[in-house]
């Protein structure tokens, strides 16, 4: 039991080795560890007392233009211009949009545009997070969650397999998100 109880620490302790600003937070008590919901408030920091910083960032495939990329610990630290990015992502999504828009009638009620719409954002995210070193890892959960991560590939690995066991029982799934071969053509 006890190398079970080491074990769930072990993606915390990865997550203060790749972003130092979580060391300040203690890692969550045993009975904690395995809550996402506790996961994700134990992700957010502040900066200097105000700002309110995130390492894991939201993506609500309902309203996938409603991310706040303005509150990502790794992007900010980049300073990155994130409302011209935010616009950008907008634009690409804007074909899409039209498109349904003018043929809703024959396209039908079973097709998601903000399911594409969102994979069209989460791509754009994954692009900048490539341009910038960083990977992006994709949670699956009530809503999509995404982490910017270092490229290493093994660390990377390793921690997307003890993710998913740490979080088996709250259903949650995590991968190495990778751009979709149609949406690379377009």
């Amino acid at each position: 039991m006890e190398d079970t109880r080491m074990d769930d620490k072990k993606i915390y302790k990865l997550l203060q080795d790749w972003f130092p600003e979580l060391n300040c937070k203690k890692v969550p008590k045993e009975s904690l560890r395995r809550d996402f919901q506790n996961f994700k408030a134990w992700m957010v920091t502040e900066k200097n007392g105000r700002q309110a910083r995130s390492y894991l960032m939201s993506l609500h495939p309902a309203q996938p233009l409603r991310h706040s990329l303005g509150h990502s610990a790794v992007l900010q630290d980049m300073r990155l211009d994130l409302e011209k990015a935010h616009l950008e992502m907008e634009q690409a999504a804007q074909p899409t949009l039209q498109n349904y828009q003018q043929h809703k009638a024959e396209i039908g009620k079973n097709y998601s545009v903000q399911e594409q719409v969102a994979e069209i954002i989460l791509s754009e995210i994954c692009s900048l997070l490539r341009q910038c070193g960083c990977r992006m890892l994709l949670i699956y959960a009530d809503q999509y969650y995404w982490i910017a991560v270092p490229e290493h590939a093994e660390k990377v690995n390793k921690f997307c397999k003890r993710f998913e066991k740490q979080f088996k029982a709250n259903e949650v799934r995590i991968e190495l998100f990778s751009i979709s071969d149609c949406l690379k053509s377009t």
